[in-house]
């Protein structure tokens, strides 16, 4: 579930007791938001570690793994859904959110499917991550056509293209490559914004009136 991060229980201050878990795993390039995070788990009772890439996070979590962890998707070099899948592969029992500025369907849905408990979308406080750690298993992308309504093609391409070059650990000649493209035309892509997606159709009454 791409969540609306207004509409979690902000009310409510989660703890490390009401998670049920004793530490927490914190994987995010941006130092400042990933320190502040820190400072905040801490405080509610868990025990904290950090890192800001792939191999640091892999290096921190053989030395010291946790029960909970929270990764941003993007990060340079290898992604955070690969870094997903490798610490599952350590510990299959930690539990996993993903966060994403890009907050995308598609996104939460390779996430979902990849072994992630969540998906969040920035900015996500501590109530937000916590509060989706205790939601659990909850259904993360919503089933029904008016649920979320189909990406269009441009969209799709430039997330697809955008998957592709972190996989790639920002190298455009290697994306080009896997792409089938020049590296040009993939430049030409990357310097545009991302498309929107389609709004949200409204529902109609049988008799033909809006709702």
């Amino acid at each position: 579930m791409v969540l609306n991060n207004q509409e979690t229980e902000s009310e409510t201050v989660y703890d490390a007791a009401m998670v049920g878990a004793e530490s927490i795993f914190l994987v995010d390039d941006t130092y400042v938001l990933r320190e502040r995070l820190s400072m905040a788990m801490q405080q509610r009772g868990f025990r904290v570690e950090t890192a800001g890439s792939y191999d640091e996070a892999v290096a921190v979590f053989q030395r010291s793994p946790t029960d909970l962890a929270v990764l941003d998707l993007r990060m340079p070099g290898r992604s955070g859904l690969e870094l997903l899948r490798k610490l599952l592969q350590m510990q299959p029992t930690t539990r996993i959110i993903m966060l994403s500025g890009f907050g995308s369907i598609p996104a939460s849905i390779d996430a979902i499917r990849a072994g992630a408990v969540n998906f969040l979308s920035k900015p996500a406080d501590t109530d937000d991550i916590l509060g989706a750690f205790v939601r659990g298993e909850d259904p993360s992308v919503p089933e029904g056509a008016l649920a979320f309504p189909a990406p269009s093609l441009a969209r799709n391409e430039w997330e697809h293209i955008h998957r592709v070059l972190s996989d790639c650990g920002g190298n455009i000649s290697e994306a080009a490559r896997r792409l089938g493209i020049h590296r040009r035309s993939l430049q030409r892509k990357l310097r545009k914004r991302a498309p929107e997606d389609p709004a949200m159709p409204e529902l109609i009454d049988d008799d033909g009136s809006d709702d």
